[in-house]
């Protein structure tokens, strides 16, 4: 058995262990020192019990939307997503509540998929895939690290072979026009597999509306003179699970990004919080999110 798939069973276990506990201690009647602080013990694993439930069972699977105005000098809508990561931790149903939720959205101009579209996936890649195809807008995607992992599983082909025939853009240091918006899309390469083309920006002027889309935040500070209106990108996940004053530590991410909108010397930028899990197949203080980004 896959090592994460065995880690998402593990991970239901560990979540009513200390309930279980809790209830042992009291039928078996033992006491630490004294009963007062038996049963406070007692209580601590509880309600440390139902927090573990609710970030694994609950939070994970609750469906935010989020909507962001942006000033950019153009006027669009545009719905992001990020971090999908389809397999180990996030089935089929949960990506059906994620296009439905997009498809309940009115006057949408495009959806925006930054990457990470599996994650350690089982089975054939395309029916887990197969619910992306009712998005009822035209959609832009770019790969993350775990869809082209060096030397190790590379989703590449596949999902660019599945999503063409969804007719969506698949993006890979190249661009789009859009010519209702008179917007350009650049979609990178993921930076931390190596594949991010940052000159692919550079043939556009500062007069052209440009919207970047980039997996990992960090790809912004690797840019040179051209500075789009726009980066939208994902990654972070939020911290996924927000314990506070700890969670930052290990948000992946050198210059600070964690999640929203972000106005840096490389332009401004939006991250998403993402969709799925990973490591750990827990969420807190973080729910999946769509992102409404109206630019004007």
């Amino acid at each position: 058995m896959n090592l994460y798939y065995l880690l998402n069973y593990v991970s239901i276990l560990i979540a009513f262990l200390p309930l279980l506990l809790a209830i042992y201690l009291k039928i078996k009647r033992v006491l630490f020192v004294n009963k007062w602080k038996s049963v406070l013990f007692q209580i601590f694993l509880i309600l440390f019990s139902l927090l573990l439930i609710y970030s694994r069972f609950l939070e994970p699977n609750t469906v935010i939307q989020k909507e962001t105005n942006i000033e950019t000098g153009f006027k669009s809508k545009i719905v992001l997503i990020s971090d999908l990561h389809v397999g180990a931790f996030s089935s089929t149903k949960m990506l059906v509540k994620v296009i439905e939720e997009i498809n309940s959205i009115d006057n949408v101009d495009f959806v925006v998929i930054a990457g990470d579209i599996v994650y350690h996936p089982k089975g054939d890649l395309r029916t887990l895939l197969s619910p992306l195809k009712n998005l009822k807008y035209p959609v832009y995607l770019v790969l993350g690290n775990h869809d082209s992992e060096r030397n190790r599983n590379n989703y590449e082909e596949e999902i660019k072979a599945i999503v063409s025939d969804f007719n969506f853009y698949f993006l890979k240091n190249n661009s789009e026009y859009i010519e209702e918006l008179n917007l350009y899309i650049v979609g990178l390469g993921d930076l931390w597999a190596g594949d991010a083309d940052v000159s692919k920006i550079s043939q556009f002027s500062k007069d052209d509306n440009l919207v970047v889309i980039a997996h990992s935040p960090d790809t912004v500070y690797k840019y040179d003179k051209s500075i789009p209106q726009l980066t939208l990108s994902g990654h972070t996940h939020g911290g996924q699970i927000r314990i506070p004053l700890i969670y930052k530590w290990f948000i992946p991410s050198k210059y600070g990004f964690n999640q929203g909108l972000y106005n840096t010397p490389r332009g401004k930028v939006y991250v998403s919080s993402g969709i799925g899990n990973t490591g750990l197949p827990f969420r807190l203080g973080i729910p999946p999110c769509i992102d409404v980004i109206n630019t004007q």
